[in-house]
C-alpha cells in the first residue's frame, strides 16, 4: 500500500506569503513571532502569534487561534486546506507587502437581554460577597436581607477563579460571546475587570441588563464606579449605560438619580419608592423610554447637589430635566436637600440617623 507523504511547508515562508508581519528580532529562533491577523493583537508593534520553525505549527497566544501551514494559508486566503496546500506547494519568491492587521471595524454587539439575564443570574448565584463589601453595604443603611435580595456579590480576585466562573457558565450552556465582561485569554475563557463589587442593572421588569463595579481603592472621587466590559479585549463586548430601575414599579411618582447603588439605597431607605437611576449626568439613553413604559405621571428630580457648584454637571442636568419634561402631561420638580450631603443617599441615612 502506498503511503503519501506531502512536502515540508515551512510556516515562516508561509506567514511571509499571507502578508503578515514578523518581529525580526526572532527570526533566527525556533519560535518566531508575528502579528496575528485573527485578532489584530490591539494595534501595530505586537506579536503575539508564534509560528514553531520545527513542527510548522501556528498559534495566538491572545485569541488561541492554531493551526499549521495549510490551515494557516487557507483561512487567511477564504480556501480550502486542499487548495491551500496546492497553491504552497508551488515554488514562488513573489510576497505580498506585510500589512499590520486592521482594526475591528464594527464592535460586538451584547447578546439579547433575556440571555444576558439568564447568564449574569447564575454567574451571581456562584458568587460570594466578602466581609469588606458587606460592611461597606450596611454602612450604607441598607439591610442584611435588601443586600441579599439585591445580589450583590464581589469579583472573583484571582486568575484561577476568574477562569473556573466562565467555566462554570459554559458548563451551564450560557454563551460567553458577548456577554460583556468576559473575554478570552490565551485561548481561555474568562471575566474582565478590577476587584471590587458587583451591582445588578435591572430594567423595569427585573431583569439584569448588565453590571457595575464599586471598585475597591478608588484612587479618584469621580471614578468609583466601572461598568462591567471587557470592550477591546480578545473575544471581548462592550457594554452599555444601562437605565436602573429599582422599587416599587407600580408607583405612579419616580425619582431620578445617578448611579445604580444610590438608587437601591435611597429606595430602600425611602421605604420602597421608585427611582430610575442613569449611569451618568450625561447617559440618559433610555431614559425618556424608560419612564413612559413605568406609566409614571410624576418625576423629582433627585442629582446630586454638586450641581450647585460644577458647571459642567449643571449643564448635563438642565439637558435630562428638559428631556423628561418633554414627555407629554408629566409632572415634574426638584428634590433639594443640605447640599452639605452630596447625594440623596446620604441625605436619607443622615435623616433617618436623627430621627432614631
Amino acid at each position: 500500500m502506498c503511503r503519501l507523504v506531502y512536502e515540508k511547508i515551512p510556516i515562516v515562508e508561509t506567514a511571509r506569503r499571507c502578508g503578515l508581519v514578523l518581529d525580526s528580532r526572532t527570526l533566527r529562533r525556533l519560535e518566531v513571532e508575528a502579528s496575528c491577523p485573527f485578532c489584530g493583537d490591539h494595534g501595530p508593534g505586537k506579536y503575539h502569534l508564534s509560528l514553531n520553525t520545527s513542527t510548522d505549527q501556528y498559534r495566538c497566544n491572545l485569541c488561541g487561534a492554531h493551526g499549521n501551514s495549510v490551515s494557516l494559508y487557507a483561512r487567511i486566503k477564504g480556501m480550502s486546506n486542499k487548495e491551500a496546500f496546492r497553491e504552497l506547494s508551488r515554488e514562488t519568491k513573489s510576497y505580498p507587502f506585510p500589512q499590520q492587521p486592521e482594526p475591528q471595524k464594527t464592535e460586538r454587539q451584547p447578546l439579547p437581554l433575556e440571555q444576558r439575564h439568564a447568564a449574569y443570574s447564575d454567574m451571581l448565584e456562584h458568587l460570594t460577597l466578602l466581609g469588606r463589601h458587606r460592611e461597606n453595604l450596611i454602612g450604607r443603611g441598607l439591610s442584611m436581607e435588601r443586600i441579599h435580595q439585591n445580589q450583590y456579590r464581589s469579583m472573583p480576585e484571582t486568575d484561577r477563579s476568574r477562569r473556573l466562573l466562565a467555566e462554570l457558565l459554559r458548563a451551564c450552556g450560557h454563551e460567553l460571546l458577548g456577554l460583556p465582561g468576559f473575554r478570552t485569554y490565551y485561548g481561555e475563557w474568562s471575566i474582565s475587570g478590577p476587584t471590587g463589587f458587583l451591582i445588578p442593572v435591572r430594567n423595569q421588569d427585573g431583569l439584569i441588563q448588565g453590571l457595575k463595579i464599586r471598585l475597591d481603592g478608588a484612587d479618584s472621587p469621580n471614578r468609583k464606579y466601572r461598568w462591567l466590559s471587557s470592550r477591546g479585549l480578545p473575544n471581548g463586548t462592550r457594554s452599555y449605560s444601562w437605565i436602573h430601575v429599582t422599587g416599587n414599579t407600580a408607583s405612579k411618582r419616580a425619582f431620578i438619580t445617578e448611579g445604580p447603588l444610590k438608587g437601591d439605597t435611597a429606595s430602600f431607605l425611602a421605604h420602597d419608592a421608585l427611582f430610575v437611576c442613569v449611569g451618568g449626568v450625561n447617559a440618559i439613553h433610555g431614559l425618556k423610554d424608560t419612564l413612559v413604559d413605568l406609566g409614571v405621571r410624576e418625576v423629582v428630580e433627585a442629582m446630586d447637589m454638586d450641581q450647585m457648584t460644577n458647571e459642567n454637571v449643571r449643564r448635563a442636568v438642565l439637558a435630562m430635566r428638559r428631556e423628561v419634561q418633554s414627555i407629554p402631561g408629566i409632572k415634574y420638580s426638584k428634590y433639594t436637600w443640605n447640599p452639605a450631603y452630596k447625594g440623596i443617599d446620604d441625605y436619607l441615612l443622615s435623616r433617618r440617623a436623627a430621627q432614631m
